[in-house]
């Protein structure tokens, strides 16, 4: 795989796989959390015809900007409600990111580098799931390597900047209507230190004071932000300084993890890739004082963005993904030189260990404690999934250079198969289709549905209403219970002591282990309760 070669036939089959895998199974049921929410908001949005005010259950929800919401609604609006029509905005987007990836890619290094980019990032395991599980933190990281991309483009090329400088202001807007803050701070800070750190870069930066930057950002950032704060009086203060600030530098979230909680999910989320990254960043390292900033600068990006989230309070694994597509690049260009002696050894152990972890997987699968808790699809495709990423690293090192690409792509994609597959034999554990659709399918008009203790997203989205009240949680809807107004939304133990209530039934969502509890706090005639995985069903 040299850039004087034409590109293997191989390569361009594995990267347009690559293009096809975000789409794979896009009607798998909602999971919970994230994925059933990020499917429900949009969901009465495009219902109530209400697109500026997000909503959950009727009430306000408006902890992240719209940005997904509204891509997710007009999805709705075109192919009316469904899982798929809920994941497709998200498989474009992953796309999208693709596409970037091998666009920065090519014109920083070459096109096999561009290419072979998008192949790591599109078969790597963190990316692979977060194309089919909705978080905002795609459509973040989407953004964010536009707009890194242009930026570098008009530093490290200033004859582009007077188009590719206003096109950062403009992804880095788009980036903050989808997350927030970080939307800014990254490229703003990431431009700042590279003109700190490597005088080759100063040039450029005359690029990014021109007037229609920032005026492109705004125009893109502001409107939005104007109307919730005319509408809900006090949303800027709930919006940056509770859920920006204070989930940075408080545990008020619950959502606290060691400062090396991503140390150990990016090399995790990386694989089958983890070695070849190890590599690129190596290789990054050895540059650092040298005239090709090219490697240092996407070393920076990644190191800033895992620092930043390192020192957060608030860590989940989807936040690092940010760092994926500038670590892609810097592992294809690695993988223009002959795997090292100890980077071949350090994947044959690893591949080895995967192996023997998706034989054991493979053997326990029947056997308790797993046989009867977790469903036999479930398993299967965690041991093959185990068993084809330790395939792909042992040959790594081994194969002609060139085709170790294709050995660790096969096995990302065919790690990608065999997590769809899980993924559909896990949802009556992991999704709320089975006990929405059993309410849907026996509920009558005048009957409520009540949310114990928890609260299930995908209820609401199957069932096609909102619960009539919730007992004993408040979860994401903290903003909406300082609303005198929606009181009547919670509730407690003392609404569950009042039922049976005449002429009606009353569905309970609840935690299977609170089952008991819930079943005993009711007047005369005992509930009935269903279980579905974790959760339970009681009925007065």
């Amino acid at each position: 795989m040299t850039p004087e070669r034409a590109l293997p036939r191989w390569l361009w089959a594995l990267t347009l796989l690559a293009l096809t895998a975000p789409f794979w199974d896009l009607g798998h049921p909602l999971i919970e959390v994230d994925d059933a929410r990020y499917a429900e908001v949009p969901r009465v949005m495009a219902l109530s015809g209400d697109w500026a005010t997000p909503k959950l259950n009727g009430l306000d929800y408006v902890e992240k900007p719209p940005l997904w919401y509204w891509m997710c609604a007009a999805s709705y609006k075109v192919f009316g409600v469904s899982e798929a029509a809920a994941h497709l905005p998200l498989a474009l987007l992953a796309v999208l990111a693709l596409l970037g990836t091998a666009w920065l890619g090519s014109w920083l290094y070459n096109p096999a580098v561009g290419l072979t980019s998008a192949v790591i990032l599109g078969t790597g395991g963190l990316f692979l799931f977060l194309s089919r599980y909705i978080t905002p933190d795609l459509p973040l990281t989407v953004f964010l390597l536009w707009s890194s991309g242009m930026a570098l483009r008009a530093l490290l090329r200033p004859e582009d900047g007077a188009w590719a400088a206003p096109a950062a202001w403009a992804f880095a807007g788009l980036a903050f209507l989808s997350k927030g803050l970080v939307g800014l701070v990254f490229p703003a800070g990431w431009v700042f230190w590279l003109c700190v750190l490597f005088p080759q870069t100063r040039r450029g930066f005359k690029n990014f004071l021109h007037p229609a930057g920032p005026a492109l950002f705004l125009a893109i950032v502001a409107p939005w932000f104007i109307l919730m704060e005319r509408r809900h009086p006090g949303f800027l203060h709930f919006f940056f300084t509770e859920q920006h600030f204070q989930r940075f530098l408080t545990q008020k979230y619950n959502r606290s993890s060691p400062w090396y909680f991503f140390l150990v999910v990016a090399p995790a989320g990386l694989l089958p890739w983890t070695p070849v990254v190890a590599a690129g960043l190596l290789k990054a390292a050895r540059q650092w004082r040298g005239p090709d900033v090219r490697g240092p600068a996407l070393a920076l990006w990644s190191a800033m963005v895992l620092l930043f989230f390192s020192k957060s309070q608030s860590k989940l694994v989807s936040y690092i993904l940010p760092v994926f597509p500038h670590l892609a690049i810097l592992g294809a260009a690695a993988l223009q030189a002959p795997a090292s002696a100890w980077l071949a050894r350090g994947s044959w152990a690893l591949g080895a260990l995967l192996l023997a972890a998706g034989a054991v997987l493979a053997s326990l699968g029947s056997r308790p404690p797993w046989g009867g808790l977790l469903p036999p699809g479930l398993v299967a495709s965690a041991a093959l999934g185990a068993a084809v990423l330790g395939a792909g690293l042992l040959t790594y090192g081994r194969s002609r250079r060139g085709r170790d690409v294709l050995a660790l792509g096969a096995a990302g994609l065919a790690f990608g198969l065999a997590s769809a597959f899980g993924l559909r034999a896990a949802s009556p554990l992991v999704s709320a289709h089975e006990i929405g659709r059993e309410i849907a399918a026996r509920r009558q008009p005048g009957d409520m549905v009540f949310a114990y203790g928890t609260y299930l997203h995908g209820v609401p989205f199957y069932t096609g209403r909102p619960y009539d009240r919730m007992i004993n949680w408040v979860g994401e809807l903290h903003y909406a219970q300082r609303d005198q107004a929606n009181t009547g939304a919670f509730g407690d133990d003392d609404d569950i002591r009042a039922l049976p209530a005449a002429g009606h039934k009353v569905f309970i969502v609840l935690k299977r282990r609170e089952a008991s509890h819930v079943a005993g706090l009711g007047g005369p005639g005992k509930a009935q309760v269903t279980y579905f995985g974790d959760w339970a069903l009681a009925v007065y």
